[in-house]
């Protein structure tokens, strides 16, 4: 016992550790002649448990090669594999005094040590993934290569293996997900490292005296070599996690002060190891394994308080909230979206629908082209309220934050950390009045020109034109659409952008320039050729045009069915010899084809949940009309044509917004590219969906209808608009038939 370091002596007591449902953990306290020693046991339940979750002895030897690198490890003592000693195989390991913060939240601390924790919580990840494991002997460790796939595989095996009725139809078809989704890099042996297998806040020790210094990790027992990006998505788990999950606890939204936001703790990780942020379909694909990992764990440990031989006797209480949340998940908002969708609502009832009159008693007035003083007033109060760049994605947050004075970087001008799908659940409530998506600054064209800076722009761009965008200060248009051609092919964009020297001359004839018209509008995202000559796709250019530059003319106000719009409005533009410097080209010469296809996919979407937001509003007004009105003696309500109408409209609109949550759904899952089917199918459905609801509530209300006394004849004329913007029904249509011919071709 001397040559392990173990102190030798009785021992004083044994109390076993409440936290954690693994491997069972206790705290010896050894009283020798000559000093008093504390160390700790851990060692594998008894009975039946799950194969590879309990290896203390891979614990053990992964813990003893680390001691020697800058990873904090506790000092391994020895290693007992006879199961005759205390029951199971155990190892003794060196005690760490330190905090371990069971909540993620850590209410304990100060704001400043939050934010320390998780910036030494991403260092040590950094740290533990920069060590190669030939250098500590662990080549054998596991598996050089398909790490992903074997993951996939084991966890699918280990979940159907506790299993004591049929599978949730929702984790079955999430492992289909995942096979079939398996990341290229999977088989590139260079990127594997050594992976912890669950590593989070609780298995860390902190220092009690520093909140950046980690003393200690904890719980190896599922380390292999893997992909890093498995350990990373894992410890982020707490900003997707429901409420109400023992085992795992998730963080609140909004977050707490101190606490970064996911994209900021991606960022210190990558930043540490010096390598680049993962993509979209690359974090969507580890934070669904890490979830799908975490729920098989506790179906074992569901199963094994069933048996009896769970390590906590809390552990059966962990089961049917896990059960709950993931039985619920799919296209339903989870708790952290719904109590946002909520405050979302709660804020338009106090706020936006008792403005709407007057708001539309201005657009209708001499006044128009002027910004009410409520529409201010009601930005301020979203954005003191925390309802504020609501559409903002993790992954644009990363890309917004280093353009972001300091005291601005945990502000919410980067938004609540949404997914597409989480978002879209917010933006039909806004949808439900034509100007509610300006109050929380969710409007278009203003969140597809901020994307396009914040994914296309140099840091000077983002500086000068998108931090007042996200501030509310400005306002924004874009210039596409031409006159002279059929513009839903933007190949045949004929404006020109021409260098000369140290500038651009550009020159146009533009119009449906929506917001053009604003009198906050100062920037316009211009899209034009620079090169005839080169290839179809490589001769658009997209730049940047300050709206007081000289040349830029206003030529009209554009009307649709009557309405201006006004303030917002849109427009018919001439540019004539406009010059604007060199620094103002987005991403580069030939590019704006390809910046236009990466615009519009989230806006898109953005569109048709605030379409699903009017078909919600008109049965509304159709059923409140129908229970006040009677006809031919009878409440309009009780006559079975309206009862056909009302039940279809609410069919076919339900049917409408599941397409188009089922398109988000795919857009953060794989992305603009790959996601454009369910993308188009959607933007063909949702706006010819709401048109037939609009149309029959319109019926419903006779003259009323079709009057400026109720909404709806501008709430039609919006939808008989999406047919054409963000591309007409026939184009989405074309490239859906493409689509599913490639396809079948595909199976032939």
């Amino acid at each position: 016992m001397l040559d392990t370091g173990l102190a030798v002596g009785d021992v004083g007591g044994a109390h076993q550790f409440k936290h954690g449902q693994s491997n069972p953990t206790y705290l010896l306290q050894v009283s020798g002649v000559v000093q008093c020693a504390k160390y700790v046991l851990r060692k594998k339940p008894p009975g039946k448990v799950l194969s590879s979750a309990h290896a203390v002895e891979r614990e053990f030897q992964v813990m003893a090669a680390l001691g020697g690198t800058n990873v904090p490890v506790p000092r391994a003592l020895c290693l007992c594999t006879d199961a005759a000693i205390i029951g199971t195989p155990f190892y003794v390991m060196q005690h760490v005094q330190g905090r371990i913060f069971t909540d993620p939240s850590c209410p304990e601390l100060a704001p400043e040590e939050r934010a320390a924790t998780y910036a030494a919580m991403a260092a040590t990840l950094a740290s533990l993934h920069s060590v190669q494991p030939t250098a500590v002997g662990l080549s054998r460790f596991g598996r050089s290569s398909g790490y992903c796939k074997r993951q996939v595989w084991r966890w699918a095996q280990q979940y159907r293996s506790q299993l004591t009725g049929p599978p949730l139809p929702q984790m079955a078809a999430l492992i289909s997900w995942l096979e079939a989704h398996i990341p290229p890099e999977d088989g590139d042996p260079s990127a594997t490292r050594i992976s912890h297998g669950d590593f989070r806040l609780d298995n860390l020790v902190v220092d009690p005296r520093a909140a950046g210094r980690v003393l200690a990790v904890l719980d190896w027992e599922l380390c292999t070599l893997g992909h890093p990006f498995a350990d990373l998505a894992y410890s982020a788990m707490p900003y997707h996690l429901p409420a109400g999950i023992e085992a795992l606890p998730s963080l609140p939204h909004p977050l707490p002060p101190g606490v970064p936001t996911e994209s900021k703790y991606i960022a210190a990780y990558c930043s540490a190891r010096g390598i680049a942020l993962p993509t979209a379909e690359v974090w969507s694909f580890f934070m669904a394994l890490s979830l799908f990992r975490a729920a098989a764990i506790l179906a074992g440990v569901g199963a094994r308080a069933k048996l009896g031989n769970a390590s906590s006797d809390r552990a059966a209480a962990v089961r049917s909230p896990w059960r709950d949340a993931v039985a619920a998940a799919g296209f339903e908002p989870p708790p952290h979206v719904a109590e946002l969708r909520e405050r979302v609502r709660a804020f338009m009832r106090k706020h936006v629908y008792p403005a709407e009159p007057k708001l539309e008693e201005l657009a209708a007035s001499d006044q128009r082209w002027t910004v009410h003083p409520l529409m201010e007033e009601m930005k301020a109060k979203a954005k003191a309220e925390g309802l504020w760049n609501l559409w903002i994605s993790p992954d644009l947050a990363a890309n917004i934050r280093p353009a972001l004075p300091v005291h601005e970087q945990d502000t919410l001008l980067l938004g609540a950390g949404l997914s597409n799908l989480e978002y879209a659940f917010l933006s039909e409530e806004m949808g439900r009045i034509v100007f509610a998506s300006e109050v929380f600054n969710c409007s278009a064209p203003d969140t597809g020109n901020m994307e396009v800076l914040a994914r296309y722009g140099s840091l000077e761009q983002k500086r000068r034109w998108l931090l007042p965008l996200l501030r509310g200060e400005i306002r924004s248009c874009f210039a596409m659409t031409e006159p002279e051609v059929a513009s839903s092919d933007a190949t045949n964009i004929q404006s020109s952008i021409k260098r000369e020297g140290r500038e651009y001359v550009l020159n146009g004839h533009k119009w449906w320039a929506s917001g053009a018209m604003d009198p906050r509008c100062q920037i316009c995202i211009f899209m034009g050729k620079t090169d005839p000559s080169a290839p179809t796709h490589k001769q658009q250019s997209m730049i940047l045009v300050p709206m007081d530059s000289k040349g830029v003319k206003i030529v009209r106000p554009l009307t649709v069915f009557g309405y201006d719009d006004a303030p917002h409005g849109h427009a018919e533009v001439l540019f004539q010899d406009v010059r604007v410097p060199a620094s103002n080209m987005l991403l580069g010469e030939g590019r704006g084809f390809e910046i236009a296809q990466g615009r519009l996919g989230p806006g898109r979407l953005h569109h048709c949940m605030r379409a699903i937001g009017m078909g919600e509003r008109a049965l509304e007004l159709m059923g409140e009309r129908a229970l006040g009105r009677t006809v031919f003696r009878r409440r309009m309500a009780d006559h079975g044509g309206f009862q056909q109408r009302l039940a279809r409209a609410r069919i076919d609109l339900d049917a409408a917004r599941l397409t188009v949550l089922d398109a988000a759904h795919a857009l953060d899952r794989l992305g603009n590219k790959q996601a454009r089917g369910k993308i188009a199918a959607a933007k063909v459905l949702a706006p010819s969906t709401v048109l037939a609801v609009l149309d029959a509530a319109i019926q419903a209300h006779g003259g009323a209808g079709v009057s400026e006394d109720v909404p709806l004849a501008r709430l039609w004329a919006g939808a008989r608009t999406l047919r054409i913007a963000d591309g007409p029904d026939d184009v989405h249509l074309i490239s859906i038939a493409k689509l599913e011919l490639a396809h079948r071709r595909s199976k032939m």
